[in-house]
C-alpha cells in the first residue's frame, strides 16, 4: 500500500511539473502581446506639415476675399455699371439705398417674397435673374435700370451701380483723410490710456461724415502668450470737423468700455444709439499695411 501511494504522489509530481512548463510560458507571451505599446501611451503628432497647409489655404482664400472686395470697391467708386442680365423693351432708372430683405425687420415685411429691394423716393422690390452678383451694393447708393412692373411696385434688374455718395470723390478722399487722422492719433483720442501696450484701431463705421463709431483694442491682445478670453474692445462715437487738407477736429461725444456681454457705455451721450447700425458704411482697418478697406 504504501509503495503504490508513493507511486502516486511521484504520478501527480511530474504531472504537475509538466503543467508548469507548459503554461508558465503562455502567461509571458499574453504579458507581453497585453502590454501597451509605446505608440498607443504617445499617439502620433500632428504633422505639422497638414496643419501648415491648412493654414496656407485659410490665407490664400482670405487674400482672395480681400482682393475681390478690393475691385469691387474700386468698381463702385468709379460709378461703373455693373452688368446682370440683357432686358428687352423700356428700361427705367430708379435710385436709393439697396436694402436686403430680412424676415425679422420692420422695414422689409412688405417685401418677404423678394430677396432685395430699394428704398429711396419710393420703395420698390427688386427682381429678375442672378441676384446674387449684387450682394457687395447692398446698404450702398446704388442706381438702378430694368424694366418696372406694370404695377410700379418691383423693378426686374438689368444692371446696377454705385451713385451717390458712393462715387463724390470730395466725400471719398475727405473721409479717407479722416480715417487716416483717427488711426494716426487714436492714443490721444481714447479718454484712456491702454491698461497693458497701446491702442490700435480696429474698425469705424461712418454715420454722416461729421459722425464715427470707432472701435480699438489694446495691443496686448495680438500678443502670442496673450489670454484668448481677454477682452479690451473699446467704442468712441467721434465728432469730426476738418481744420486743413490733413488734420481734424474731434470730439469724443460718447465712450464705451468692455461689458458683461456687450459694449457698455461709460459717459458722453450716443444719438445714434437706436439706428441699425449695419447699414452703414463700415470700414476694416488692418494695423501692419496702415490702411483701411471698405467693407
Amino acid at each position: 500500500m504504501i509503495k503504490k501511494a508513493i507511486i502516486v504522489i511521484l504520478i501527480i509530481a511530474v504531472a504537475g511539473f509538466l503543467w508548469y512548463r507548459s503554461h508558465v510560458p503562455k502567461n509571458k507571451i499574453i504579458q507581453t502581446v497585453n502590454k501597451p505599446t509605446e505608440t498607443a501611451i504617445n499617439p502620433p503628432q500632428t504633422d505639422q506639415s497638414v496643419v501648415d497647409d491648412s493654414s496656407s489655404l485659410a490665407d490664400a482664400s482670405s487674400d482672395e476675399t480681400d482682393t475681390a472686395q478690393a475691385d469691387f470697391n474700386a468698381l463702385c467708386e468709379k460709378g461703373e455699371w455693373m452688368k446682370i442680365v440683357d432686358l428687352s423693351g423700356e428700361m427705367t432708372t430708379a435710385s436709393g439705398k439697396l436694402r436686403k430683405v430680412y424676415p425679422d425687420e420692420e422695414a422689409s415685411k412688405e417685401f418677404q417674397n423678394y430677396p432685395y429691394f430699394l428704398e429711396g423716393s419710393e420703395k420698390m422690390a427688386l427682381t429678375g435673374k442672378d441676384q446674387t452678383k449684387i450682394d457687395n451694393f447692398e446698404d450702398r447708393e446704388v442706381e438702378v435700370q430694368g424694366a418696372k412692373a406694370t404695377d410700379g411696385k418691383s423693378l426686374e434688374i438689368s444692371q446696377i451701380r454705385c451713385a451717390g455718395s458712393e462715387t463724390d470723390q470730395t466725400v471719398i478722399s475727405q473721409r479717407n483723410k479722416a480715417l487716416a487722422y483717427i488711426a494716426k492719433n487714436i492714443s490721444s483720442i481714447a479718454p484712456e490710456k491702454p491698461p497693458y501696450q497701446k491702442w490700435v484701431v480696429d474698425s469705424a463705421i461712418i454715420l454722416d461724415e461729421n459722425d464715427f463709431y470707432v472701435d480699438y483694442y489694446d495691443t496686448i491682445e495680438d500678443s502670442d502668450n496673450s489670454d484668448p478670453n481677454l477682452d479690451t474692445m473699446h467704442r468712441v462715437l467721434l465728432e469730426i470737423s476738418p481744420k486743413d487738407g490733413v488734420n481734424f477736429g474731434v470730439k469724443v461725444a460718447a465712450y464705451y468700455v468692455p461689458g458683461e456681454e456687450d459694449l457698455a457705455l461709460k459717459q458722453g451721450i450716443d444719438k445714434f444709439k437706436n439706428m441699425d447700425e449695419t447699414t452703414f458704411p463700415s470700414y476694416t482697418y488692418d494695423s501692419e499695411e496702415n490702411s483701411w478697406t471698405r467693407d
